[in-house]
């Protein structure tokens, strides 16, 4: 299941989507909803076929890409989390990590677990948190 959440983030490069737009719809979406529920059949059907319902749907635009290396490693991350935890949704996992906070964080966190990075990314959120809060 993770393998194919990465494989679908490296599908989207291969394919020009602009990389920031792309992660930003899916998570917010109804396909992504579905996709980071473990109860959803979707990522069965493999990336093709939920790129196919993306460009149908969400309709991608060509632009910016990021590296294959990062988008594969952000979608696997984003699957892992929806398994460690079940109780948040895509949109939750996209508040906690923003596509900005993962791209620095990514020299750091790709070599971690992906447990760990996650904890790793809750973390910065709640400092984050607690920064604004002050303000």
């Amino acid at each position: 299941m993770c393998e194919m959440s990465g494989d679908l983030f490296r599908l989207s490069v291969k394919r020009g989507y602009a990389s920031k737009q792309f992660i930003e719809r899916l998570m917010n979406s109804e396909t992504g909803r579905r996709m980071y529920d473990n109860n959803s059949i979707d990522v069965w059907l493999g990336e093709t076929f939920v790129m196919e319902d993306i460009e149908n749907h969400l309709h991608p635009e060509k632009g910016e890409t990021y590296s294959e290396s990062f988008m594969y490693w952000a979608g696997y991350l984003f699957r892992c989390w929806g398994i460690t935890y079940p109780e948040e949704s895509a949109q939750d996992m996209l508040r906690q990590a923003p596509v900005e906070t993962l791209r620095k964080s990514y020299v750091g966190m790709h070599v971690l677990f992906f447990e760990d990075a996650i904890q790793n990314l809750k973390e910065i959120y709640e400092l984050d948190q607690e920064g604004s809060n002050k303000i």
